[in-house]
């Protein structure tokens, strides 16, 4: 097998995977207010409460990658994005004068960098979401649910539990009982949806579980809505979503102590995603920073 084979072979091994098949019990019941509710644990006092069941289901998850073919007598290093959103893709080989090639492919392209009528040689390759010639704009920032219930902001901007690394710096988590409707926060496309792990933790083991839902901005910049409930996304990649439109179901999935929305905004500054303040509109339509201890609503819309 050459050295380029083995960098593929291997390459597939860690990001085409399948999942186990396990259920969660969500019970859907009316409250006092009769309205529907959402929780984890049967309503104490509540005789009929419907039980939902969510199953992960066995699905392979491609990523970005750069791969070699062959056909009629010539050999391709080909850079694929299956994102709706640009790639910047850095590849390290002799293939290239310099050593190495620095390449923004397309949303959901395959693109060819290098072709030869011999072996191509050895190669190594990273990729970051985005252009790295994003330049963000100004924007009021709708809060991310569709609910008329008020919802604390238990972590804001360079929170000591989970905000202290460049990715999560300007994050910010909103409380919320498990069921809650999830909202776009700003028009964009759909990059990728995950929805398929059931668990939360407080241990390495859960930091790459949780379910979410990533949207490009017409800026360059994307929005992440982390944890969100297993089975509930209402969105699929390439969808075009306007601020407001229902995007999930609040949850605890992965690296999680309770039910929340995990929600940043970030960008690539070349082969480095960080997260970048933003602000949330009011309702008179005055921005505002996010902080700790805020208890806010958000404007309701039918699903």
């Amino acid at each position: 097998m050459k050295i380029s084979e083995l960098c593929i072979a291997s390459f597939l091994l860690v990001t085409l995977f399948t999942c186990n098949s396990f259920g969660q019990e969500i019970y859907k019941h009316k409250d006092n207010n009769g309205k529907w509710a959402f929780s984890d644990k049967r309503p104490a006092g509540i005789q009929e409460a419907e039980s939902l069941e969510y199953k992960e289901h066995k699905k392979s998850t491609q990523k970005p990658m750069v791969y070699t073919k062959s056909h009629d007598g010539w050999n391709y290093l080909v850079a694929y994005n299956p994102y709706h959103a640009p790639i910047e893709f850095k590849v390290l080989s002799s293939a290239f004068e310099s050593g190495s090639h620095t390449y923004v492919a397309p949303s959901a392209k395959q693109e060819i960098l290098y072709k030869s009528q011999t072996v191509i040689p050895a190669y190594r390759y990273g990729w970051q979401l985005g252009d790295p010639a994003t330049r963000e704009t100004d924007y009021p920032y709708r809060f991310p649910m569709s609910s008329k219930m008020m919802h604390e902001i238990t972590q804001s901007f360079n929170g000591a539990f989970s905000h202290t690394d460049e990715q999560n710096n300007y994050a910010v988590d909103i409380s919320m009982p498990v069921g809650t409707h999830i909202s776009a926060a700003r028009d964009g496309t759909v990059i990728w949806t995950k929805d398929d792990y059931h668990m939360s933790g407080r241990t390495e083991y859960f930091l790459d579980k949780a379910n979410y839902i990533k949207i490009l901005h017409a800026d360059g910049t994307y929005a992440v809505y982390a944890h969100i409930l297993m089975g509930s996304a209402n969105v699929q990649p390439g969808d075009k979503v306007i601020a407001g439109d229902i995007l999930a179901r609040s949850g605890s999935s992965g690296y999680s102590t309770g039910p929340h929305l995990h929600f940043v905004v970030r960008k690539n500054i070349g082969l480095k995603t960080v997260s970048i303040p933003f602000m949330f509109a009011g309702q008179n339509g005055s921005p505002f920073t996010p902080r700790q201890g805020m208890r806010l609503d958000g404007v309701a819309k039918s699903p």
